[in-house]
């Protein structure tokens, strides 16, 4: 039996519903703006969407294709091209949350067909996570709408398009049809499930004391975004958000994917946005502006092409100090070593000092830099996200109640310490780091990360925040490609151990590190306990230090031209490191 169904659906964009999903709601600086420019567009948005379906139903599975058209996609495409970019991304995020709501109602229109099958929906299947993306074509084929196709790139045309297969079972009380964020690989969707709940706390924080320093100064992490204000050496203003830009994924990769897939005009007008949004919450306007980014940060925001960045041997179209707008950004000294980090070295000195120094910003990227005045060796090595809580069965991120700080006393009585002294919610970087440390101390972990048969493979902090043997592997994995980095950039360096006066550890991650449960995990060597100095945001210090400077652009640049960089992945002993690096050391 095969049946279907095509049918066109009228779905009226919702003013506060699209605003909110561009991260723009009602009292902000610019609301009043973007508010005028969808009135503006709201015709013309209305005319373009176009929302069709396709159901078929042939044996036990439903075949669905739902599309807003290609004429919405040319709308945003046209303003785009104009350099209107505020107005394409409303257009863009129109279509989306008009894609989400036929869906929505897609899976209402289901509820009836199964009823009337006297079935259920047993799960429901999309590309890539339980299909491949070429069986996409069957879908096209079983559930086909008039202009829809798939790329030779086996993505869909036009962009706001999606395709999915429902399997139904026979048990009609079961009912799985709707779409699972929790899963989903759909960077470009607006509604993307952040794992952070909750006010997130960004470390604005660093190490530098600043005398004379009038303007504003950002950090433009892949995750969050920091801006501090200042007056003759005051921060006067600071403010902090996540990174819109996420829901396109939270690693670098990912986004740069998208640029490539053809939506570098949106993330670039995300970024644009959300700058301006800062710059105006701490009062910055006709101030100067200088920011620090990682390299594909400023690649998205400058429009640059991103096709040589993702893909090997990792080349940023342009790595030198640019302007956007207003804005002032550091350059950079490779793909993953950013102007962040050129920022950073710069906070700390590296450009005047004589002593030989080792940098280590700790994040879902380890970057991590050795040297003096008279020369820097840096490098990167990809974590993951286990450190800023992600992939974990109770991660999160810095957020209220977020457990941060974790003891077990010797009777196996545990005490733990929450951001915010708020209900435990989940466990963030620094108290996995804590956890860890403690399991291995009181022997519910071996050398080599197994837990204790008499655990299970669960080790339960509270009634509904709990760490898994799984959870322990992602750990195992980021602490170990840290550490066989910091090993062999200090070998690749050829410096004597002994002569390395300072370890600094930067961001909020190491700002809050308790570095002797560090040393104990072996994510840091235990042989420099006392030469470690917490940093904070050393991003945002560096261009503060360069407000504070006549020569902090000279300075930075001279770092630039001093610096070499060296790949990881192209060191013959790095498997090896990383490996041995995995395990926790004996104490």
């Amino acid at each position: 039996m095969t049946e279907r169904y095509n049918e066109r659906l009228t779905v009226i964009p919702d003013k506060i519903d699209i605003l909110s999903n561009m991260g723009c709601r009602s009292g902000e600086t610019l609301y009043d703006s973007v508010s005028k420019e969808f009135d503006t567009l709201f015709a013309r948005i209305r005319s373009a969407l176009d929302i069709r379906r396709s159901i078929c139903i042939e044996d036990d599975r439903i075949y669905v294709t739902l599309s807003a058209g290609e004429k919405i996609s040319a709308l945003s495409e046209e303003l785009f091209s104009r350099g209107e970019g505020i107005g394409g991304l409303i257009v863009n995020t129109a279509a989306d949350c008009a894609l989400f709501k036929a869906d929505e109602l897609t899976g209402e229109r289901v509820k009836y067909i199964c009823a009337e099958l006297d079935r259920g929906v047993r799960k429901r299947l999309a590309a890539p996570e339980d299909i491949a993306l070429a069986e996409q074509a069957v879908i096209l084929k079983k559930a086909p709408l008039e202009g829809v196709t798939l790329t030779e790139g086996f993505m869909l045309s036009p962009v706001k398009s999606m395709c999915y297969i429902l399997e139904l079972t026979n048990d009609a009380d079961v009912f799985r049809a709707q779409h699972d964020c929790s899963k989903c690989s759909n960077r470009d969707c607006p509604r993307r499930t952040s794992p952070f709940k909750g006010g997130f706390a960004v470390i604005s924080d660093f190490g530098y004391d600043a005398k004379k320093a009038c303007g504003v100064c950002l950090d433009i992490g892949t995750t969050t975004i920091a801006a501090v204000r200042l007056e003759n050496g005051s921060v006067t203003a600071a403010h902090s958000e996540i990174n819109r830009q996420r829901r396109f994924g939270a690693d670098v990769l990912s986004r740069i994917e998208a640029a490539n897939r053809g939506r570098g005009d949106e993330l670039r007008s995300i970024m644009e946005y959300q700058l301006k949004s800062c710059i105006n919450a701490v009062e910055g306007e006709n101030e100067r502006i200088i920011a620090a980014a990682n390299t594909t940060m400023v690649s998205l925001l400058m429009g640059y092409d991103c096709t040589s960045l993702g893909t090997y041997p990792f080349r940023a179209q342009n790595l030198d100090k640019c302007i956007c707008g207003d804005i002032e950004l550091i350059g950079g000294i490779s793909a993953f070593v950013g102007g962040d980090i050129v920022s950073g070295l710069y906070m700390c000195g590296f450009d005047m000092s004589s002593d030989i120094c080792l940098f280590v910003d700790l994040g879902t990227n380890g970057e991590m830099a050795i040297g003096n005045k008279n020369g820097i060796l840096c490098t990167s090595a990809a974590a993951g996200p286990a450190f800023e809580g992600g992939r974990l069965s109770c991660g999160t991120g810095s957020v209220e109640g977020a457990v941060s700080a974790v003891d077990i006393d010797k009777s196996g009585r545990i005490g733990i310490k929450t951001i915010g002294g708020k209900k435990a919610c989940g466990l963030c970087g620094t108290g996995v780091v804590e956890l860890t440390a403690e399991l291995l101390k009181n022997g519910y972990i071996d050398s080599t990360g197994r837990m204790e048969d008499r655990l299970s493979g669960v080790f339960r902090l509270t009634d509904e925040v709990y760490f898994t043997q799984k959870d322990l592997r992602e750990i195992q994995t980021a602490k170990g490609a840290i550490r066989a980095g910091i090993e062999l950039l200090i070998a690749e360096s050829g410096v004597s151990e002994s002569d390395i006066k300072t370890v600094y550890i930067a961001g909020g991650f190491g700002q809050r590190l308790n570095i002797v449960k560090a040393c104990r995990i072996g994510l840091l060597p235990e042989r420099f306990m006392g030469r470690y100095r917490a940093v904070g945001n050393s991003s945002l210090g560096g261009c503060v230090k360069i407000l504070d400077n006549d020569d902090g652009f000279e300075r930075t640049e001279l770092i630039r031209s001093i610096s070499n960089d060296f790949a990881l992945a192209e060191n013959e002993k790095f498997t090896d490191e990383y490996i041995k690096y995995m395990d926790f050391p004996d104490h």
